[in-house]
């Protein structure tokens, strides 16, 4: 997510319906209901970043993406998830001011969490930016180890081979670090109590500007090479240890991290952004990229953010197992029903008095973008902020097809007033007019007595924490 700037006040202009129909899917037919079985607010309205599971454990860790912490849910009854403990994001010591949690992810064994961070104000000299570990031992009340700065984080992922590989990757997206700015910074956490920077990838790419009409080369009219979201494979084949970059206008980067200290990069498929003459940006914004388990294909989903929505892209990556230089060729395109119809915004900052004047942001652009995906070999989960969540089947590459859906309950906007949010910028609960933005989504476990069905778990953006259960039809 491009973040809009925090102080402005966020307003809609146009609310656009969408129609979610069941002719997505394959032969007009959907395989499965989505139930929603159980939710909890988490900070009501406050906006909930990513999310991880460890379901054998009943734990879920589920971030936010202003100062609110890391919410801790025992989710032992899969109805009735509860919050049991918060990691607050207010550090002690160097950094008094608040950070955001905005990514949180789980060693493969389940012992450690790591959390990313960035200043709340965007302003590293007034909170931590970086990456910050817990032992989770306890599953239900993690203890903090230690953290390293890298001016701002906004994706964090731990190793495949953790513990016997120790390395964290960090995705410095918004970072305003003169070191580690816009790259991926590789952490040495062999002592967790004092992690530290091995080494950076960049993209070869610069950070560039294109001029449209008499615009300068300002924030929306620039040319943004910077790491945003990251995955990592054990190739299968050859055993090497591969990172997926979501490397926003550079587009996909893959690169070679079996040795951590000397990163080398193995593939990439390019993006050349264009703007149009309403100042619209064209292949853009590669927002988040994962590889199927097998390593032949690889999922790359844009986030456009205003004008038609992004979606996601399927390349076929059979030639990209670290071996040689790679460009993985697209197969097909996938997006949700009703991407073409992104809500407008508008510039606009509301003053006390009343008085709307341009600048700043008036309402989320993101409306309509697939957002943080989770791939498996033959399907693919597509949280698409108001246009909901999607399960996405792709035994055929060239075809994907949604065989489920959520797109929200009736009232929902409701649940955004809640008397637990605080009042971070001067509203309380208030969703404006999306009432839902699912964020994130993880695969889970079997439904007990239902061994084809299993639950999937979520976040959204206003209204917390989420479980659905697939019912087959």
């Amino acid at each position: 997510m491009r973040k809009p700037v925090r102080k402005s006040v966020l307003v809609f202009l146009v609310l656009v319906a969408i129609a979610i129909v069941s002719s997505t899917a394959s032969g007009g037919q959907l395989r499965y209901k989505l139930d929603l079985v159980g939710s909890n607010g988490l900070f009501i309205g406050s906006q909930t970043s990513d999310l991880d599971i460890d379901p054998a454990r009943n734990v879920a860790y589920v971030g936010s993406y202003i100062d609110h912490g890391v919410a801790v849910v025992d989710i032992s009854d899969r109805s009735a998830p509860a919050v049991v403990d918060v990691l607050s994001t207010k550090y002690r010591g160097e950094f008094p001011y608040s950070s955001d949690s905005a990514d949180v992810d789980l060693s493969p064994d389940g012992t450690l969490l790591a959390v990313a961070s960035q200043p709340a104000d965007f302003d590293s000299s007034h909170g931590f930016g970086g990456v910050t570990l817990y032992d989770t031992t306890d599953p239900y009340h993690p203890v903090q180890l230690g953290q390293v700065a890298t001016g701002g984080v906004h994706d964090v992922q731990i190793d495949p081979g953790y513990p016997r590989r120790p390395y964290i990757y960090a995705a410095n997206f918004e970072s305003d670090d003169p070191v580690h700015a816009h790259h991926v910074s590789i952490i040495d956490a062999s002592d967790p109590r004092g992690p530290t920077i091995l080494a950076d990838y960049v993209s070869p790419e610069p950070q560039g500007c294109v001029v449209v009409g008499t615009h300068t080369c300002d924030q929306w009219f620039a040319v943004f090479n910077s790491a945003h979201d990251l995955t990592l494979l054990i190739h299968p084949r050859t055993g090497r240890v591969l990172l997926y970059v979501a490397y926003w206008d550079s587009g996909l980067r893959i690169v070679d991290v079996t040795s951590p200290a000397s990163p080398v990069e193995v593939g990439s498929l390019d993006y050349t952004p264009v703007f149009t003459d309403k100042g619209l940006e064209v292949d853009c914004c590669a927002h988040y990229a994962q590889p199927t388990p097998s390593g032949d294909w690889v999922l790359l989903e844009d986030e456009v953010g205003i004008g038609e929505a992004g979606g996601v892209h399927v390349l076929d990556a059979h030639a990209c197992d670290g071996t040689v230089y790679c460009t993985p060729k697209e197969v097909s395109f996938w997006s949700p029903p009703g991407a073409g119809t992104q809500a407008s915004a508008i510039h606009a900052t509301v003053n006390t008095d009343g008085k709307v004047e341009p600048g700043g942001i008036f309402q989320r652009y993101f409306s309509r973008d697939v957002h943080n995906l989770d791939v498996q070999e033959d399907r693919f989960l597509a949280p698409s902020y108001s246009s909901g969540v999607f399960l996405v089947d792709m035994k055929d590459k060239t075809n994907p097809t949604a065989i489920a859906f959520w797109s929200g309950a009736a009232g929902v906007k409701t649940a955004c007033h809640g008397k637990n949010t605080l009042n971070a910028w001067g509203y309380q609960g208030n969703c404006y007019f999306q009432g839902r933005e699912v964020w994130g989504a993880k695969f889970g476990d079997a439904v007990p007595g239902n061994p084809l069905d299993y639950y999937i778990y979520a976040s959204d953006f206003w209204l917390g924490f989420l479980t659905f259960r697939t019912v087959t039809l």
